[in-house]
């Protein structure tokens, strides 16, 4: 019974990774394809309809111009672009990481106790 707990944990803690590192590659995607200097249409930003400012306004855009590498107009655009391109690149490398290591370590579980 331990070893079928073990390996649904196991299994469980290696499903989680994925949908994550999609999600963010999938938006990493739409930002590289965007063309930052094409009209805004809509935002879906509370801030920008409550307060009429936001400071995350023109991220998307400034990640969109480093892919393009516009570096003076993605600072323009905001300045924690590269910050944000660079945490956003470390977490994927990272979800990659735990994924395979639980993927190693679920082969391992049940390759060891069968």
């Amino acid at each position: 019974m331990r070893r079928a707990i073990i390996r649904g944990y196991s299994f469980v803690r290696y499903s989680h990774y994925l949908p994550e590192l999609c999600g963010w590659l999938s938006g990493l995607l739409a930002l590289a394809f965007m063309k930052p200097d094409a009209a805004h249409l809509f935002s879906l930003c509370p801030f920008s309809y409550v307060l009429e400012w936001c400071p995350g306004c023109g991220l998307g855009h400034a990640v969109a111009w480093l892919f393009r590498g516009e570096v003076v107009a993605s600072w323009e655009a905001h300045p924690l672009g590269v910050p944000a391109i660079v945490l956003l690149f470390y977490r994927c490398v990272y979800l990659v990481r735990q994924h395979l290591s639980a993927a190693r370590l679920l082969t391992q579980t049940n390759t060891l106790n069968p």
